[in-house]
């Protein structure tokens, strides 16, 4: 059932035409063996980014659905890491890792694949920020909780301030379960577009949430191990690796002198200011209290 993982250039524009039309059969799809699905994803995934076609889609959501329900996470995981490695290798286009964006309950795959996707869009009429704003339109076109923290998990994780105006405000389309996704999503480096997001969280944030929002500020510190970065990343991205432009950087003790001043106006202005205990501990801001 598994097609052969071959260049585009040897393939036929409607090599997985057949393939395509006998999942139409919903008892070929259950009689699928489970060692099947990912390579079948994959090879649909690529053919969907090259073709677009909404009979490809429609295999295609059947096939990852079964994936998701079947499968491993470790089999996602692999799939998307060689779908983001074909994208960037130029074997398909961005669109390969939408059935990820759409059909995928695990936050931090979603991160994964979006972030590929917002790096390796190509810029539309000049606009270098294409790739961000089509991962941020796609918060609007999600319910799940999961997908949406994953989205913002990876627009957070390019770390571009660029972005600010797309990213602000968007911690209001998190639910409790979403909230706990995307706070739960491993971070490396601490980025001022992410600290000012938080801060802007926790100025805006329920009391009943306040408390997680100011623990992940203080473990992006812990994480980053106290650096503080301010840069700009090529987008869209080129070749195989990542490119990033370090604009300014701050050790833990300069940046803690740096967020002193609104952490102590959060202080004044929230009922809850105990909680930012552990923030003046991580960002090595003095206690007042």
């Amino acid at each position: 059932m598994s097609p052969p993982r071959t260049s585009r250039r040897t393939k036929p524009a409607d090599y997985l035409q057949p393939l395509v039309a006998a999942l139409g059969d919903p008892a070929v799809l259950a009689g699928m063996r489970v060692a099947e699905l990912q390579p079948v994803a994959y090879q649909l995934a690529l053919y969907f980014g090259l073709r677009r076609e909404p009979a490809i889609a429609a295999a295609l959501a059947g096939v990852y659905e079964r994936l998701r329900r079947d499968g491993t996470e470790e089999s996602r995981r692999t799939l998307v890491e060689e779908l983001a490695a074909a994208v960037r290798g130029g074997a398909s286009s961005v669109l390969a890792l939408l059935p990820v964006l759409q059909h995928e309950r695990n936050a931090r795959l979603v991160r994964d694949a979006a972030f590929t996707f917002a790096t390796r869009m190509p810029a539309a009429d000049g606009d270098a920020l294409a790739g961000p704003r089509a991962v941020r339109a796609l918060l609007d076109h999600t319910e799940a909780a999961a997908v949406r923290a994953g989205l913002l998990a990876a627009l957070l994780a390019l770390g571009d301030r660029r972005i600010a105006p797309l990213v602000d405000g968007t911690w209001r389309l998190l639910d409790a379960d979403g909230r706990n996704a995307l706070l739960g999503i491993p971070r490396e480096h601490a980025t001022l577009l992410e600290v000012d997001w938080l801060f802007g969280w926790l100025e805006d944030v329920d009391p009943a949430g306040f408390d997680a929002v100011a623990r992940s500020l203080a473990g992006l510190a812990e994480a980053s191990r106290g650096r503080l970065l301010d840069f700009e990343r090529e987008l869209p991205a080129t070749g195989d690796r990542e490119t990033v432009n370090v604009l300014s950087e701050w050790s833990a003790i300069e940046a803690g002198e740096r967020l002193a001043p609104r952490v102590r106006d959060l202080e004044r202005r929230v009922s809850n200011g105990d909680d930012l205990r552990v923030v003046h501990r991580a960002w090595c801001i003095p206690d007042a209290f």
